[in-house]
């Protein structure tokens, strides 16, 4: 079973297109020794060992005399260190693999770890999901996807700028004013702003983004039907009046669907790399070796 589930890990289709499966063909999985800093914790032990598997499965499988950014940068390398070189790209390379350059520079290293996870990461045609998975993620993970409701609201501006050193005795006199409105519209009183209007509606998160704080937590509070104020935004005074309120919801799957399928794959994707981690790590016989 377990050598079964590994041979996702030989797809070439996450490589260069293909989804042909290679057979290890052995007997007796292959044994490495890792070195970690005396100090090293646990968890920093289990990283080099999936790291140092990851590299050494790569390099069985030849990705690191194959992949076209290794062969590049490695070349790049030999160019730096023997400028006046005559040698072509391909000797230079096959140079360099004899130092075992690829083994120790960093890019080489980041790449080769990179191909090697995706390919554990590989999701088979019977593991995509259908939308019955589709509509049974979302409704358990309905967080995950939840939209914030709006807010219908009234406001009255006053400009800080416009209004100078009056703004404060005038705000006093507009909340007299509002107290008195009852039900009737505030249109025209107050100041202009460009984005608000007498009447409308938005989520509190884009009123706190445009107009800060203050004002974003009067729409958050469950209190309808009464003018308060005034809070401070950069711009001046605002008073408001919470009209309705919608509660936050999940969209229909039809338009979230592209969402919600790429949040499942990330979480089967990882799921399997996880699955075939622990199973190349049942085959390999690891020693571990602390160094000063």
């Amino acid at each position: 079973m377990l050598r079964a589930l590994l041979h996702y890990f030989l797809i070439g289709g996450l490589l260069f297109g293909g989804k042909a499966l290679l057979d290890r063909r052995q007997s007796d999985g292959p044994e490495i020794t890792v070195r970690v800093p005396l100090a090293a914790s646990q968890a920093e032990i289990d990283r080099s060992t999936r790291e140092a598997i990851l590299l050494n499965e790569t390099r069985r499988h030849g990705w690191d005399r194959r992949d076209p950014i290794v062969y590049s940068h490695l070349v790049r390398n030999m160019r730096f260190i023997e400028p006046e070189s005559t040698e072509s790209d391909s000797e230079l390379y096959r140079r360099a693999l004899d130092m075992d350059m690829h083994g120790h520079d960093p890019i080489v290293r980041a790449r080769l770890l990179y191909r090697a996870r995706e390919a554990l990461a590989y999701v088979p045609d019977d593991r995509m999901p259908t939308r019955r998975d589709l509509v049974e993620y979302s409704q358990e993970n309905a967080e995950r996807f939840e939209r914030e409701g709006s807010v219908r609201f009234q406001q009255v501006f006053l400009s800080g700028s416009k209004r100078g050193e009056a703004l404060a005795a005038e705000a006093s006199a507009m909340r007299d004013r509002l107290a008195k409105l009852e039900g009737a519209s505030p249109k025209g009183l107050g100041d202009p702003l460009p984005g608000l209007r007498s009447e409308q509606s938005a989520t509190p998160s884009k009123v706190r983004a445009e107009y800060g704080d203050d004002l974003a937590s009067l729409l958050e509070e469950d209190v309808l039907g009464v003018w308060r104020g005034p809070v401070s935004s950069v711009y001046g005074l605002h008073f408001i009046k919470v009209i309705s309120r919608e509660p936050d919801y999940v969209p229909s799957l039809d338009l979230i669907g592209p969402e919600v399928r790429a949040d499942l794959l990330r979480d089967i994707r990882e799921e399997l790399r996880e699955e075939r981690m622990d199973a190349l790590r049942d085959e390999y016989t690891v020693h571990v070796e602390r160094l000063p």
